[in-house]
């Protein structure tokens, strides 16, 4: 099992640092390739905001600074790029191609970002986005919610800083719900090369996790063992909770599920996610 395509969506700005920095990560486990996509704007789609006086001289104008600001960006987004590739070691090459090492090309598209990451997310193993709370390009969070619930890809929210040993200590933070499944079988790639995982049931009062059995079951077929830890909430919300517990046991990767709400504004509604990604300081798996 491996994941050999990744794709890593770039804006030209500071953050693109750490989408690479988590992508080479990401990667590196299965020698895949990474897709840097970078997604020049229409200036066609601002022009309705200007309205219907817009002189033809001024339209140009527009078209112009728009296209200056693009070209400037597309030249950062690539020097982030070959920056990143030195430092991870990986080779920089035209177009995915299946080499005996890390890889990565950078793809230069036009349209609605969100649109253009969507449609490129259909075709790859694994989207990596930075943190949503430090994103500095409009769209980015349009773009991981359509990736997220239209596709059906795991998306890996990178950290801020990438852990060294990435993936190798695991957290699952399991409900038993259809969702926490699904991405547990999603991160079976890296759940397969982990050194140890580890079972979070944030459990309600008086209640036990009665599908743990089965995930310990599951994974013990595939020849993988985990440990199980069972963690009363309190009066304390589950995501601080779930984030702490993976905290004190070392995870350097936690893998989640859940997200059944079919918008954004509703998804970040619920406590849990809310406050998971908005707080994480280490890197999320995250399925619809």
């Amino acid at each position: 099992m491996a994941y050999v395509k990744i794709l890593a969506p770039l804006t030209g700005n500071a953050s693109d640092a750490t989408v690479l920095a988590g992508a080479f990560a990401a990667a590196a486990p299965f020698k895949a390739h990474i897709v840097a996509l970078f997604v020049r704007p229409d200036p066609a789609e601002a022009m309705p905001f200007f309205g219907e006086g817009v002189s033809g001289a001024m339209a140009q104008e527009i078209v112009d600074t728009a296209k200056e600001a693009s070209d400037k960006a597309s030249i950062e987004a690539r020097g982030a790029l070959a920056a990143a590739a030195k430092d991870a070691g990986a080779v920089v090459i035209d177009r995915p191609e299946k080499r005996d090492m890390v890889s990565i090309s950078f793809r230069e598209v036009q349209g609605n970002f969100a649109d253009r990451v969507t449609l490129a997310a259909r075709l790859s193993d694994l989207v990596v986005f930075g943190p949503l709370k430090q994103s500095d390009r409009p769209g980015m969070a349009e773009a991981f919610e359509a990736t997220l619930l239209e596709t059906g890809r795991p998306v890996i929210l990178a950290a801020q800083t990438m852990p060294k040993n990435f993936a190798r200590r695991i957290a699952i933070g399991w409900d038993g719900s259809g969702a926490c499944a699904r991405a547990l079988i999603a991160a079976m790639p890296y759940l397969a090369r982990a050194e140890a995982i580890e079972l979070l049931s944030i459990r309600k009062p008086n209640t036990e996790c009665e599908s743990c059995g089965e995930v310990r079951d599951y994974l013990a077929l595939h020849g993988l063992a985990c440990q199980e830890r069972m963690i009363d909430a309190g009066s304390r919300g589950i995501g601080e909770v779930l984030l702490e517990a993976a905290s004190q046991g070392g995870a350097d990767l936690l893998v989640l599920g859940g997200y059944g709400h079919k918008s954004l504004l509703q998804m970040f509604i619920g406590g849990v996610t809310k406050h998971v990604v908005a707080h994480a300081e280490l890197p999320l798996f995250l399925v619809h």
